[in-house]
């Protein structure tokens, strides 16, 4: 009986671990503030869209400088432990050398955090450098203020010392 009761509490927190909140605060369009966050280079622009539709989150980013942009996305299934995504293009090098591997495939493991007000996302992904191919680990947190007007990314590259911190505000859509 004891270990019945076990086995039951062992799934039940599993599937609340993987279960992905039916709303979150993070759902909408951000803006980088720039004066608050870790230097963009090479890009000026930071705008940040994030969807989620039932277990999938869907995080578009575009990046631009001038008349030079780029965009990408990453769909993620929150109810599988891992999802493998394409990536074509590795665009936070900050001038270092470092390119998406051979394979252009990350490796990314969601965890919702504080009834959904954080999405953890761990990243493992390849890169080719001048010294040959390096694995990188990026730990991504995804936080929203409570007053939902400010998200806060902090990630933890596996490459760098310091974490790279940017602060996005909340984009309202104009009233007609």
């Amino acid at each position: 009986m004891k270990s019945l009761f076990l086995l039951l509490c062992l799934v039940a927190g599993l599937s609340a671990r993987a279960a992905a909140p039916a709303t979150t605060a993070l759902v909408g369009t951000w803006r980088i503030d720039l004066a608050r966050s870790t230097e963009l280079s090479p890009w000026k622009t930071f705008d940040l869209t994030i969807a989620l539709a039932g277990d999938t989150v869907t995080l578009d980013r575009k990046l631009a400088w001038g008349r030079r942009d780029f965009t990408d996305r990453l769909v993620v299934d929150t109810a599988k432990p891992e999802t493998t995504a394409p990536i074509d293009w590795w665009a936070d090098n900050r001038h270092l050398g470092a390119y998406i591997g051979d394979d252009h495939t990350r490796r990314v493991r969601p965890q919702w955090l504080d009834g959904g007000r954080i999405l953890r996302l761990s990243t493992d992904l390849t890169l080719e450098t001048q010294q040959g191919p390096r694995a990188v680990n990026i730990l991504s947190d995804f936080k929203v203020s409570a007053n939902g007007a400010q998200l806060t990314l902090t990630e933890l590259r596996s490459t760098r010392n310091r974490p790279v911190v940017y602060i996005f505000n909340r984009v309202v859509a104009a009233t007609k």
